[in-house]
């Protein structure tokens, strides 16, 4: 298995920014390692501040995928339900053609 620990950190991160509570044992949001990523997800759990259920859970997967796809990461889902976040692949820009270049159009 691949050691995503940055990427970990930087998913908590931003989500930490944004208001989520990641603080380990005490959140019911669970951020951890996945094989291709970060999976985040609930902590199953059957106290009052446990988990939330149906479409709060759907809510607030939704607000994280929309939180860190801002952060420029890929964000999927998993079987179990978790968001598997990965890193986006680097783009790469071609640099601007000099002030002395041709158009690349031709008139016919």
């Amino acid at each position: 298995m691949v050691d995503h620990r940055e990427l970990l950190e930087s998913v908590t991160e931003a989500l930490s920014r944004a208001g989520f509570d990641t603080a380990p044992g005490t959140s019911p949001l669970s951020i951890d390692r996945h094989p291709e990523g970060v999976a985040v997800g609930w902590s199953p759990g059957a106290e009052a501040d446990g988990p939330p259920s149906g479409s709060a859970r759907a809510a607030l997967s939704g607000a994280a995928a929309l939180v860190l796809r801002e952060r420029g990461f890929l964000v999927t889902g998993t079987e179990e339900g978790e968001l598997l976040v990965r890193c986006a692949e680097p783009v790469t820009v071609p640099p601007e053609p000099g002030p002395d270049a041709a158009p690349e159009q031709w008139w016919g």
